[in-house]
């Protein structure tokens, strides 16, 4: 809870939901951990973007480790996600257009 809080102290950072994940480690690889974490994130965050969606689905995590080279030991795990680009169950286009008609309360 206390992570939660100074992570919505940033104003960019918006709603926190309680399941999100916190890695905490002291160990000399925790500066590998920070970067492939940052990587991975910022290039679902890349898709999420260009699919015009305010949050990062699943399936962004998912794209991003099907079209980055450096993270395709990780296609075992995503494979069971579904991909509305690749005929999954959900539609792209009602998304997209829900996140357009949503007005943000403070």
């Amino acid at each position: 809870a206390r992570i939660k809080r100074i992570m919505q102290k940033d104003e960019e950072v918006g709603k926190v939901a309680q399941a999100t994940p916190v890695v905490i480690c002291a160990c000399p690889a925790t500066k590998a951990l920070e970067l492939f974490l940052a990587m991975i994130v910022e290039e679902a965050s890349n898709v999420t973007i260009d699919r015009g969606s305010k949050r990062v689905e699943a399936y962004h995590l998912k794209h991003a480790i099907e079209t980055v080279d450096m993270l395709d030991f990780l296609k075992e795990i995503v494979q069971a996600v579904p991909d509305p680009s690749a005929g999954g169950t959900i539609d792209i286009d009602s998304e997209n257009a829900e996140g357009r008609s949503k007005k943000r309360g403070k």
